[in-house]
Parts: C-alpha cells; structure tokens; sequence
C-alpha cells in the first residue's frame, strides 16, 4: 500500500481526508469502483457505462469553461527530490488558475472531482489501487482522465476535469514541466 495516495499518512496524523478505495478491472480497464469516506459516511460509486453516484445522487463534473477560474486539487510525493520538482510545477500553474489544494488521498480528491467539488486534479501518483477507482468515477460523471507515463517520476501521471478545461489544463501542465 502506498500511504501517498489513500491518505494513510492523514490516518495516521488523525486528519479527517482518507478513504478506502476499491476498483475492479477487466483488459479494457475499470469496470466498477468505489471510494469510500468513512468519516462523513459518503460511499462513490461507479460501473462502466452506468454513470456515477454518491449514495443515490447522480454525480456530474463541473462544466467550467476556463482555467483562470478553476480550483484544481494536487498531491505531492514523499521522496524530497520529487517534491521539490512538484513544487516547481505548482509555482508555474498557479497564476494561471484560481487556486490549488492539496489534501493527501487520490482516491478521495478524484471522487470529488466527479461530484465537483472542484474543477480538476493532477497527480504523480503510479500505484493504480490509489487512483483507478476515483478516474472511473470522474469518467463516469462526464469528465475526462488522461494518464500519462513521464519518465521523471515527479510529473503528473494522472489528470483529470471536467471536459472543457481538460485540453487546456493537459497543455497547461506540459508547459510546466518543459525544462526542469
């Protein structure tokens, strides 16, 4: 299990944003999903073609029109080195969107993408157990998910919006990892 990404570490320091994340896949990737919020009793849930829910509630992504006024979540790594690289990035995206949080589990952040709760994420989060359950969630309520192998392990692998930021934010974020 890796502690980045569910929010273990938040467990462990007794802060309320951690979840369990379940996801069940087939060769064409997920087919269902949940991420689970033990803390305020909220249960996401996605399959394939079905669309997403929180409890019985449809989800939707946000349909922001641009990123100067999207709220984007991120995360960071534990390795030093990588941090300071995301650092970078976040310091290169910043003035160019209403504003970045940072809460400490991948599952959790992408599920409230898909509910929008805010416009966007990006993560170098690998572990598939950590995010896959969360992007089938924010496919399944109308966003878009691009994953990305980059070959520096501090750039984002996964990012995810509502549908008419995506393009922008996929550019937006190429552009600040050129040269570092």
């Amino acid at each position: 299990m890796d502690p980045a990404a569910d929010g273990t570490i938040n467990y462990l320091y007794g802060i309320p944003h951690w979840s369990v994340s379940i996801c069940c896949a087939d060769m064409n990737g997920p087919l269902a999903g949940v991420v689970y919020d033990p803390l305020r009793g909220e249960l996401f849930s996605a399959a394939r073609g079905s669309g997403a829910r929180l409890g019985d509630a449809r989800l939707a992504v946000t349909d922001k029109k641009d990123l100067a006024s999207a709220l984007i979540a991120t995360g960071f790594g534990y390795v030093a080195a990588q941090r300071v690289t995301q650092g970078r990035i976040i310091a290169r995206i910043l003035g160019e969107v209403r504003d970045v949080r940072r809460f400490g589990s991948a599952a959790l952040d992408l599920a409230w993408l898909a509910a929008g709760r805010w416009d966007a994420y990006f993560e170098s989060v690998e572990k598939p157990w950590d995010w896959m359950a969360g992007a089938l969630l924010v496919r399944e309520s109308g966003g878009r998910v691009t994953e990305l192998n980059p070959q520096d392990p501090a750039f984002p692998r996964i990012i995810a919006s509502g549908p008419r930021i995506h393009d922008a934010l996929v550019t937006l974020l190429a552009g600040a990892t050129e040269g570092l």
